[in-house]
């Protein structure tokens, strides 16, 4: 399947180059779509040149920094390129275990060097690939990191030996296969980047690094990491069991020198005299070579780390369905920081002085993959036929099994015996074997295999050292777990509930003192000592993750946690209690006092009386624990009880009251008013103003000593006053239809006077004819309706039996009720007419406006044609124009005002002389 996406990938290529090359030389490289340069062969031990997309890669003229990203295959190489863009989607990735990408692929993007040259990144092949030769591997990272400007080594989780090991073998090749090709190239032809003497720089990436650093790599960072295990593969040669002399080899013992022997021509040692003993060649001056290998490869080698870039197993299983917002903020924090410290240093390699370009770029790749294809890499023989030697089997395999049963021997008790002492023992052993194997060799003419022996004993020690492992996380697994238990006995002792502090004070001590003497038993039983002959790797404890100091620390802190956890539950509880009997004591407070009409100071104590009953009754149910009001649970108690409890109980109390109080007065106004409407009957109307006034006043008076003899000690209520303004309202309503009744019944008897008014506002309209001011102007008509009223009721006995504020108020009703037809026709008639007029008006003042304007204050400055150009060089004319001119020209400007017979011409002579003047 990955090879059939490649075939589609690779028809795409070849269409997108075809179009880019129809379209001419000046045809850009699409950003961010990768496309292949390089593909391997059908048995994946070689590689072959892709001509579309190196075509491709041929149109682009401008220069390129290569950023070169290589690694184990789905160690996340692509993800990384993907995650530097800031885009998931750009090289393929998946879910399959199969390798996704192959060969290698270029990819442009709108990133830029610290040179001002544009950023490629380069996505290549995965190494130990299913199925794939080794040396295809070493190919694949010599191509990488020749053309390359930085180089960025993909791992994941870890940086070991073995990788340290694996990175140097692929560098060695490479700088191997970069010699060669020198070599067989010429001084004219040699290509740039082989006549360098380093690498470019090297970045390690550890891709899903959760782990913490050790204290003393803090400040050098992740790149102290490597570090140490680069200086773990020095051997200094004062400490060397091996030591040369000419063409001899010394072979120390844990006592002494014990033999002498020839170096041979295969490595092979050859006793010259004493105590046969076996040599190997010895690779200490090889490690010694090799120590600082890397440094001195590469001119630069840092180490970044990357956190899970998601923590579910769906988003991980296919992390191009997150865009890169959606990634954890730590990995992209980190991503932004290696991103940074690429382009911070990043330059383009350089051809033939200048930066290397497309074309420049294809050039290198051909030379490459064409010195890959001409067998320039040098094969390296396989580890195990470099180690392989001719032995006696029945001497090796006798001193093998002899080993075997003294290693056997070394740990047999019920506990695990410290690592000082294993090891001690392990070295006797190791020796013991060792001289009884060369004591089985000493009649024999053949070449003494220490280093196969070794070998076996290793592995034999690597099998012992599991078990021994084992038995040692039991032993530190049972010694904690003692720990814990008496710890929990300690924890056990506290009864619930206590005191937080002293709990956590007294517990975290007993935490202290047992996890100081758990680390002072595991430190003496894990100390290592250093020394011995053959001790060439010391046995030390078993990997811990955590450390078994910092996890019982931990289970106490949790066990600590848990007790306190528990001993909260109880005090949540002692206040749960507490408050509900706080409320008990609450409502029996306001329950004493229910179903009584309270006043405002009657309130107020009852308020005072039930605060006092809560809190004293809170501090009884604590009393028994002195240190209660010391915790926070003692104010949100506190602040519970006055918001959900008293002030809400209180609040409803007083809200009933306040209902009872409503109802209370309700009655009481009702029937003050029932009262009044009672009495309002004995009023005989129509009657005077001052009598219609003097029985109100009265029986309003008696209503509101009726509500204030309910009220009594109420008085200060809210409800007493509303009550008081809805009577006082109700009586004002009351008075006012009386007066309106009043005044009703009088205009009804003054009909008299009204059919005599009538008949006098007929005659007056009559006499009007079409306009006057009668029929026209409203409060004219008003007026005369009211003088017409006012001479019918001085005829009238009824009239004048009325006061003259009577009068008005009953003309006010006789106009707005029967004269309400006329009134509409007069204000109707005088707002026509006066609209009317308001147009004439403003059509007479524009006219007039119109007239008065001369023709030439309408024109712009200068007339139609603007002001002359030679006019900045004549005199003002102002200034010589004769005394006579200037008179006319004031006469011509009166006579625009005041316009006469003559008006005409003389506003023509004014402009003609006005336009030829001066």
């Amino acid at each position: 399947m990955a090879r059939l996406g490649v075939g589609f990938a690779r028809l795409g290529l070849v269409g997108l180059a075809a179009l880019l090359l129809r379209q001419g030389a000046e045809a850009a490289v699409p950003l961010n779509l990768p496309f292949q340069v390089v593909r391997p062969s059908p048995d994946h031990a070689s590689m072959r040149m892709v001509p579309e997309g190196l075509a491709l890669l041929g149109q682009h003229t401008g220069g390129i920094s290569l950023v070169s990203v290589v690694g184990p295959y789905h160690s996340g190489k692509s993800f990384l390129l993907n995650a530097l863009l800031h885009h998931t989607q750009v090289f393929s990735i998946g879910s399959r275990t199969s390798p996704e990408t192959m060969g290698i692929w270029l990819c442009r993007t709108n990133l830029t060097a610290s040179d001002g040259t544009e950023v490629w990144l380069m996505d290549s092949e995965g190494f130990f690939g299913p199925g794939v030769d080794e040396g295809y591997d070493a190919k694949v990272f010599a191509v990488a990191s020749l053309v390359g400007a930085h180089v960025v080594y993909n791992t994941v989780k870890v940086i070991d030996q073995q990788a340290v090991h694996l990175l140097e073998m692929l560098v060695q090749r490479a700088q191997l296969f970069r010699t060669r090709a020198h070599s067989s190239t010429t001084l004219e032809h040699i290509p740039d980047f082989l006549r360098s003497d380093t690498f470019p720089p090297l970045t390690w990436v550890v891709e899903d690094f959760v782990q913490d650093l050790p204290t003393e790599m803090k400040e050098e960072g992740a790149t102290g990491w490597l570090r140490t295990y680069l200086d773990a593969s020095k051997v200094d040669k004062e400490e060397s069991p091996v030591e040369e002399e000419g063409q001899k080899v010394i072979v120390q013992t844990a006592e002494k020198k014990v033999v002498v022997l020839d170096k041979g021509g295969d490595g092979a040692g050859v006793a010259t005299g004493g105590e046969a003993v076996a040599a190997t060649s010895p690779p200490q001056a090889q490690r010694q070579q090799k120590s600082d290998f890397l440094r001195r490869v590469y001119r630069d080698i840092r180490v970044h780390t990357l956190f899970l870039p998601a923590t579910g197993r769906e988003q991980l299983r296919d992390l191009s369905k997150l865009p890169f917002s959606d990634l954890t903020p730590e990995f992209r924090a980190e991503v932004g920081e290696l991103r940074r410290h690429i382009l911070r240093s990043l330059r383009a390699r350089t051809s033939n002085g200048l930066a290397m370009t497309g074309g420049g770029l294809a050039s290198s790749l051909r030379f490459l993959v064409g010195g890959l294809q001409q067998g320039m890499f040098h094969e390296l023989p396989s580890l195990w036929n470099a180690w392989a030697l001719q032995v006696v089997a029945v001497s090796l395999n006798d001193a093998d099994s002899w080993f075997g049963s003294l290693l056997a021997k070394i740990d047999t008790k019920d506990q695990p015996i410290p690592v000082n002492v294993y090891n001690d023992r392990l070295d006797e052993s190791r020796e013991n074997a060792t001289i009884f194997y060369l004591a089985l060799l000493r009649d024999f003419d053949s070449s003494p295999q220490v280093g196969e022996l070794r070998k076996r004993m290793d592995a034999r020690i690597t099998g012992a050292i599991a078990s021994y492992h084992e038995r040692v996380r039991r032993w530190v697994g049972e010694r904690s777990a003692k720990a814990k238990e008496n710890f929990a006995s300690l924890l056990s002792a506290f009864v619930l509930p206590a005191n937080p502090s002293a709990l956590d004070r007294d517990g975290g001590a007993a935490s202290e003192k047992a996890r100081t003497a758990f680390s002072a038993e595991y430190t003496a039983f894990s100390s290592v000592k250093q020394g011995g002959t053959f001790t060439r790797r010391a046995v030390s404890l078993p990997a811990f993750t955590p450390d078994p100091v910092t996890q019982l620390a931990g289970d106490l802190r949790a066990q600590l946690g848990a007790r306190s956890m528990e001993n909260e539950r109880a005090i949540q509880q002692l206040f749960k209690v507490a408050v509900s009997v706080v409320e008990e004591a609450i409502v029996h407070e306001l329950s004493s006092s229910s179903g009584t009409l309270l006043s405002k100071a009657r309130m107020a104590e009852v308020r005072k009386s039930a605060e006092k009953r809560s809190w004293e009754t809170l501090d009884n149910q604590l009393s028994d624990h002195p240190w209660a009001k010391s915790v926070p649970h003692y104010r949100s108690s506190r602040a519970l009880v006055q918001t959900e409890y008293l002030e809400a109980r209180l609040n409803a109390f007083a809200a009933a009251n306040e209902k009872r109080l409503a109802s209370h007065f309700g009655i009481a106004v009702d029937r003050a008013l029932a009262a009044y409407a009672a009495n309002r009957s004995t009023i005989f109307m129509p009657a005077t103003e001052a009598d219609v006034d003097t029985k109100h006043t009265q029986m309003a008076s008696a209503s509101k000593q009726a509500i204030q003899q309910a009220a009594r000690e109420l008085a200060d209520t809210d409800a007493f006053g509303l009550a008081l303004k809805r009577l006082v309202a109700s009586l004002a309503d009351a008075h006012s239809q009386l007066t309106d009744k009043n005044v009703e019944l009088w205009k009804v008897h003054s009909d008299e006077a009204t059919r005599c008014a009538l008949h006098k506002n007929l005659e007056a309209e009559k006499k009007c004819r079409f306009l006057c001011w009668y029929n026209t102007v409203p409060w004219y008509h008003k007026a005369t309706a009211r003088r017409h009223l006012s001479e019918c009721f001085t005829q009238s006995p009824t009239g004048q039996q009325m006061a003259n504020p009577l009068r008005t108020r009953v003309f006010e009703m006789w106009y707005a009720k029967d004269m309400a037809r006329e009134a509409a026709k007069v204000g109707n008639r005088f707002t026509v007419l006066f609209g009317l007029f308001a147009a004439i008006l403003c059509g007479c003042l524009y006219l007039c406006h119109f007239r008065q304007s001369p023709a030439h204050a309408r024109l712009p400055p200068g007339g139609y044609y603007g002001q002359p150009q030679y006019s900045n060089f004549r005199p003002q004319a102002a200034q010589y124009q004769p005394q006579q001119q200037q008179q006319q020209q004031a006469n011509f400007q009166f006579q625009e005002c005041n316009p006469g017979p003559m008006s005409g011409q003389g506003m023509g002579l004014h402009r003609r002389t006005n336009y030829f003047g001066a």
